[in-house]
C-alpha cells in the first residue's frame, strides 16, 4: 500500500494537471460523476462479496477443501447474475445520466452517454470477482496491491494520449476498461496457479445449504455497502447536480492528497481483517482484541504522520501541483477531508471486525440511519455552505452516531475494553493536534523551495510524528520491543 499510494502520488502529479487542461475542467468533472454512478450499479453484487470473504477465510482456516468448493461455485455462479443484470440496468439507465452534471454542451452530452455504455461492458469482470476474494482471504492481500500499481500505471499511460487526441470522457472510460480488465484476469491466473481445482467450481453444483449461507450473509452485506456508498462517494453526486461539474473537478483537486492518504490507511483495515477473522475462528478472543487494540493505534498513528503535513502544506501542494490559474477551495476543505480520513479508517476497522467473522448483520442499522443523517446533512449544508457542505454532512453523521455506538457493539461482542480503545486513539490524536498546529505555523512562514522542497519538508514533518511516537508518550518498553523484532524479522524475509 506504500508504494501502491506513492506511485499514485508520482503519477498523478504529472498526469492530472494534463488530463485536466485536455479535457477541460467540465469533462474531468463529469467523468468523476460516470465513475460514481458506476459505483452505484456495483452495488447489484448483492453484497456477495463481504458474504464470501468469511465463508472462505473459515474454510482456509479450517482447511475444509469441500466447503472452498462449494463456496466458490455458488458465488461465481451468483456473480453471473448479477453481472448480466448490472450491464441491463445500467443500458436502461443510459437516457438519465446527463441529469447528473448540471451545465454540459449538446456535445458534452453525447460524448458522456457513450462513455457511459462503453463502462458497463466492465461490470463482465464482476464473474470474476470470486478469484479475487479467495486470493485475500489466503492472506496475500500483499500481492492486490502490487498489482493495483500495474492497473494504476496502465489506466494512466492510456488515459493521457487518449485526452490528448480528444477522446474526452469516451477515452477516459476506455482507459478505465482496459486496466480493470486486465487487472481481473491477472488475479484470477494467481488464484489457479496455487488451486488449478478452483477451476472446476464452474461444473460443481452448490448444494443448499451453502446457497442459503452465502445469500443470508449478503443481504446483511448489500445494505451496509449500500449505506457505506451513500455517506462516502456521494459527494460529486450532491456537487455535481448542484453546484455544477467545475466544482467537482475543484473538490477533487483540492482533497486529492487527502484522499490518497485515506486509501493508504484504509488498507491496514484490508490487510488484516483475514488473521483477525482466522484468530476468531479458532476462538482466540484474547489475542483477538489484543491485536484489534494495536492495530487500532497504528492507525492513528499513521494517520497523524500522513495527514498532519497534509493539512499544514496542502495549498503549496496544489499551488505547485495544478499552476496558480487553479481555483483552490480553501483549507477549509483540506481539514474537513482531513478529519474524515482520520476517522474513517477506525470506523472500518471496526466494522471489518464483524463482517470478517460472519456477524455483519449487527451493525446493519447503524449503518443505514448514519447514511440518511449523512445525505440529509449533506443537501442541506451544500445547499446553505456550497462546496464544503458533503464533508460537513459525513462528519456530522460520523460523530452523531458512529463515534460511540461502534465501540460500544465492539465491547457487547467481543468483550474489548472501552478504556484501552479509547487511550489508542486518543493518544496519537492529542499529541497530533499540537503537531500539526505548529506545522501549520512553519507552512505558513515561508515558501518551501519548489517541489523537491515541499517533498523534503512534508517527509521529514511525517517522520518527526513517526519518531515521536516512538518515544515514551505512545509506546511504552515493551510495544518498542515488539515493533523492532518484527521489522527485524520482515526485512530479514525480504
Amino acid at each position: 500500500m506504500l508504494i501502491y499510494t506513492a506511485v499514485t502520488i508520482a503519477v498523478g502529479l504529472i498526469a492530472s494537471p494534463l488530463l485536466e487542461r485536455w479535457l477541460n475542467p467540465d469533462r474531468f468533472g463529469a467523468f468523476r460523476v460516470i465513475l460514481d454512478c458506476q459505483g452505484y450499479l456495483a452495488l447489484l453484487e448483492l453484497g456477495l462479496g463481504g458474504a464470501l470473504s468469511p465463508i472462505l477465510a473459515r474454510a482456509l482456516a479450517t482447511r475444509d477443501e469441500q466447503d472452498l468448493q462449494q463456496a466458490m461455485a455458488s458465488a461465481l455462479r451468483a456473480y453471473l447474475g448479477v453481472a448480466i443484470a448490472t450491464i441491463g440496468l445500467g443500458v436502461l439507465f443510459t437516457p438519465m445520466i446527463h441529469r447528473f452534471v448540471i451545465g454540459l454542451s449538446p456535445t458534452d452530452v453525447t460524448d458522456l452517454r457513450r462513455a457511459w455504455l462503453l463502462g458497463l461492458s466492465g461490470f463482465l469482470a464482476l464473474c470474476l470477482v470470486p478469484f479475487r476474494s479467495i486470493v485475500e482471504a489466503r492472506q496475500r492481500g500483499y500481492q492486490i496491491n502490487l498489482l493495483l500499481i500495474m492497473q494504476s500505471l496502465l489506466i494512466t499511460f492510456v488515459a493521457l494520449p487518449l485526452a490528448h487526441a480528444n477522446w474526452g470522457v469516451t477515452g477516459q472510460s476506455l482507459a478505465f476498461v482496459l486496466g480493470n480488465g486486465t487487472f481481473t484476469l491477472i488475479v484470477v491466473a494467481m488464484a489457479v496457479r496455487d488451486r488449478p481445482a478452483l477451476l472446476r467450481a464452474w461444473f460443481v453444483r452448490p448444494d443448499a445449504a451453502m446457497k442459503r449461507t452465502l445469500w443470508g450473509l449478503s443481504a446483511a452485506t448489500f445494505l451496509i455497502n449500500l449505506s457505506q456508498r451513500l455517506s462516502l462517494m456521494t459527494d460529486n453526486l450532491v456537487i455535481g447536480a448542484m453546484l455544477g461539474a467545475g466544482s467537482v473537478t475543484t473538490l477533487f483537486f483540492t482533497q486529492r492528497l487527502v484522499v490518497l492518504a485515506q486509501t493508504l490507511l484504509l488498507g491496514v483495515g484490508g490487510a488484516t481483517w483475514a488473521p483477525l477473522a482466522e484468530l476468531h475462528a479458532r476462538g482466540e478472543i484474547e489475542t483477538f482484541n489484543r491485536r484489534f487494540l494495536e492495530i487500532s493505534r497504528l492507525v492513528a498513528v499513521l494517520s497523524v504522520a500522513s495527514l498532519g503535513p497534509i493539512v499544514a502544506y496542502n495549498r503549496h501542494f496544489v499551488g505547485l501541483w495544478m499552476g496558480t490559474q487553479f481555483a483552490y477551495g480553501g483549507d477549509v476543505i483540506a481539514i474537513l477531508s482531513a478529519v474524515i480520513a482520520f476517522l474513517l479508517p477506525q470506523f472500518s476497522l471496526c466494522g471489518w471486525c464483524f463482517s470478517a467473522t460472519g456477524q455483519i448483520r449487527k451493525i446493519v442499522g447503524v449503518s443505514i440511519v448514519a447514511a440518511v443523517v449523512n445525505m440529509a446533512a449533506s443537501i442541506g449544508l451544500t445547499h446553505a455552505f456550497g462546496m464544503i457542505g458533503p464533508l460537513l454532512g459525513t462528519l456530522c453523521a460520523f460523530l452523531a452516531i458512529n463515534l460511540w455506538y461502534l465501540p460500544w457493539l465492539l465491547h457487547r461482542v467481543f468483550g474489548t475494553s472501552l478504556q484501552q480503545l479509547a487511550w489508542a486513539v486518543a493518544a496519537p490524536l492529542a499529541g497530533g493536534l499540537v503537531y500539526t498546529t505548529l506545522l501549520w505555523k512553519i507552512a505558513r512562514s515561508h515558501q518551501p523551495w519548489g517541489r523537491l522542497g515541499l517533498a523534503v519538508e512534508m517527509g521529514v514533518a511525517a517522520l518527526g510524528f513517526l519518531a515521536l511516537s516512538g518515544s515514551f508518550i505512545l509506546l511504552n518498553k515493551n510495544d518498542r520491543t515488539l515493533w523492532r523484532l518484527r521489522l527485524e524479522g520482515m526485512f530479514a524475509r525480504g
